[in-house]
């Protein structure tokens, strides 16, 4: 199978656009601008490894691939990895892997040179998300016989996801602000209380939030991650 990569140009358009949004739109609601430029070179840093990674490495592990995002995992020899990866899927052992750079080997030698770290080999694995003020924030993920499962969402509503990279843009506001929501690929489900986890669908949550007006309306119009935090935040204040 014949794989197309970005191609440079492509890259730095994407660079290049993030850092026009920061001059463009409001600075978010409770964030700093050292916090906005910080997230904004997370961003950059993250960006530019992915690229580097595409052009190196086979491209079928990309299939199903959520987008890249750093993790600190601590192997079960106690070593320490910190890393830039998307979370492949392996097709034939029915497992994610995370994928480092091993600088001992030349990018030439890609079976040395890319390492793929399995669930099973693992004592922990820690990602990072930002709060609503801007703060980044550590997001501890739990190794399972298929891979890792992440609380991304902690509340009335727990959504539980298979990567870091759970969100994707879905547009913009008015003032020019990335507009998020879900990528369902990477969720694993939802909880409410003790309940089984179940599916995350927009028929699903409807069930969930129907006695909570605002959290419908919000569903509608923004979709389903700001109508499970609307949710939340609704049933956190009223007890």
């Amino acid at each position: 199978m014949k794989t197309t990569f970005k191609t440079p140009f492509r890259f730095s358009i994407a660079i290049a656009f993030v850092f026009f949004s920061l001059q463009s739109f409001a600075q978010p609601r409770g964030m700093t601008m050292n916090q906005v430029y910080r997230q904004v070179d997370r961003q950059t840093n993250n960006a530019n490894q992915r690229f580097q990674m595409q052009m190196s490495m086979n491209g079928n592990w990309r299939i199903g691939a959520s987008e890249a995002e750093p993790y600190i995992v601590t192997l079960k020899d106690s070593i320490r990895k910190n890393l830039v990866s998307h979370m492949y899927h392996d097709t034939v052992l029915r497992k994610d892997f995370l994928v480092y750079v091993d600088d001992n080997f030349p990018t030439s030698d890609s079976t040395n040179h890319f390492k793929k770290i399995y669930p099973d080999q693992t004592l922990s694995i820690t990602a990072s998300q930002f709060d609503n003020f801007g703060a980044e924030v550590p997001l501890y993920g739990a190794s399972t016989d298929t891979g890792w499962i992440f609380r991304v969402i902690n509340g009335p509503i727990t959504v539980y996801a298979r990567s870091a990279g759970y969100l994707v843009p879905v547009g913009e506001n008015l003032t020019g602000v990335p507009k998020m929501d879900f990528d369902l690929s990477e969720i694993i489900g939802i909880q409410t209380k003790d309940a089984p986890i179940e599916k995350l669908t927009k028929e699903s949550l409807q069930k969930i939030i129907a006695g909570d007006a605002k959290a419908v309306k919000v569903l509608e119009k923004k979709g389903l991650y700001e109508a499970i935090k609307r949710y939340n935040d609704d049933h956190e204040k009223a007890n």
